[in-house]
């Protein structure tokens, strides 16, 4: 699953750097429309979790993931086959088709490996390939981006630039696949989901009070993450590539240990901590007009993220016993599908009444309320911990 997760990362983090430029460059849509179209598949995907959530919980995971990814892979290459807004909104709908089942999939079967005491470190570790792919794929996707004006000119050199970075994605979901066929499945785990009423697999209520906590966390760092190359180009600030790669660097360094820190430390101590630190790199990034500084923002950003976002993931994972896990992931990456599409939607009104530079600033708001909503179920989510023990 790691190795998965890996390729599967590479090949989302090369294209979505790239969505927000391709929507108002390729094409030509207004920036409220480009919003609505970089978290649509987000949106989508939460209303398909009432679906995704109950098969996941009876069906076959991996064989289900198998053809998720193939799913990803069509998508792709609708983008680089079919340069229309049309054709956009359709591929990005079934994308977010894809992407209700994909997250919350690898999570659940990788979950499944890990005992409850490692659970926090073991999902740090998860994650970690995908951290080493944000160093390489936005690189990528903007490389080749930028590729494709140098060996034809005009709107013909564009939209070839897109087609390359597409068609690479759709290639790496193909790799993605082979570490696939080497887990061996376990039907017995899911005997008492399968027994639950479907209705019951679709949402875990001890679950959503840390996935409000989601929500407003990745409304606020969707506010400018999805927007960093149009961001980039008002402010004057050229290789915004290596922001990414800033970011990944110092999670890699981080995520090995962060784990380990929260789950000796405890999660009421180091997240609140990590929530403060990610709203500064908000300020930070906003204000930035320049490489180095724009970098210092993404170093406190991934610094921050390194402990909030596995923590939490773990946190939701913990309020549900083992044979409810999957419907416990399915709650979560409904916050996160929640949180992503309404973050893109909020930064683009904001971008056409103000500018990107307040678009990244307008974070802080989502994030303070995720920070209170935290300290408040933190007792709640205590003694979920202890009925489980039980």
């Amino acid at each position: 699953m790691f190795l998965t997760q890996t390729f599967q990362s590479l090949s989302m983090q090369s294209v979505n750097i790239l969505i927000a430029r391709y929507a108002t460059e390729s094409l030509g849509v207004s920036p409220v429309i480009m919003g609505n179209l970089v978290g649509m598949y987000f949106g989508v995907a939460l209303a398909m979790r009432p679906i995704a959530g109950p098969m996941q919980a009876k069906l076959n995971k991996r064989n289900l993931l198998l053809a998720v990814y193939f799913t990803g892979g069509i998508v792709n290459l609708g983008y680089a086959l079919f340069n229309s807004t049309s054709a956009f909104i359709f591929f990005r709908i079934l994308q977010g088709i894809q992407y209700s089942f994909m997250g919350s999939l690898t999570m659940t079967l990788a979950v499944e490996s890990l005992p409850r005491e490692r659970m926090a470190s073991g999902v740090a570790m998860y994650t970690l390939g995908g951290t080493v792919m944000q160093t390489i794929g936005p690189n990528l996707g903007l490389w080749m981006r930028d590729l494709g004006p140098k060996m034809a000119p005009g709107p013909e050199g564009v939209a070839l630039g897109y087609k390359f970075a597409f068609f690479f994605a759709a290639g790496v979901l193909a790799v993605a696949v082979i570490p696939l066929f080497m887990i061996k499945y376990n039907e017995v785990r899911d005997e008492l989901a399968n027994a639950e009423p479907w209705y019951r697999t679709i949402i875990s209520k001890h679950t959503i009070p840390m996935t409000i906590v989601v929500v407003l966390v990745f409304t606020a760092t969707s506010c400018y993450r999805g927007f960093l190359d149009p961001f980039a180009k008002e402010a004057g600030i050229p290789n915004i590539g290596l922001f990414s790669t800033v970011s990944a660097l110092v999670m890699l360094c981080t995520r090995p240990i962060s784990g380990r820190i929260m789950d000796r430390a405890g999660m009421k101590k180091i997240i609140p901590a990590a929530m403060v630190l990610m709203g500064i790199s908000l300020v930070v990034i906003s204000r930035s007009r320049t490489l180095p500084m724009v970098l210092f923002g993404g170093f406190l950003s991934a610094l921050g993220s390194g402990f909030v976002t596995p923590g939490l993931n773990a946190m939701c994972m913990q309020t549900e016993i083992p044979s409810r896990r999957a419907v416990a992931s399915n709650t979560l990456f409904a916050g996160t599908d929640m949180g992503s599409w309404i973050g893109p939607i909020w930064g683009g009104m904001v971008v056409n009444y103000a500018n990107y530079s307040t678009a990244v600033l307008s974070g802080l708001a989502p994030l303070s309320l995720a920070l209170v909503v935290f300290l408040i179920c933190m007792p709640g989510f205590t003694r979920r911990l202890k009925e489980i023990e039980s």
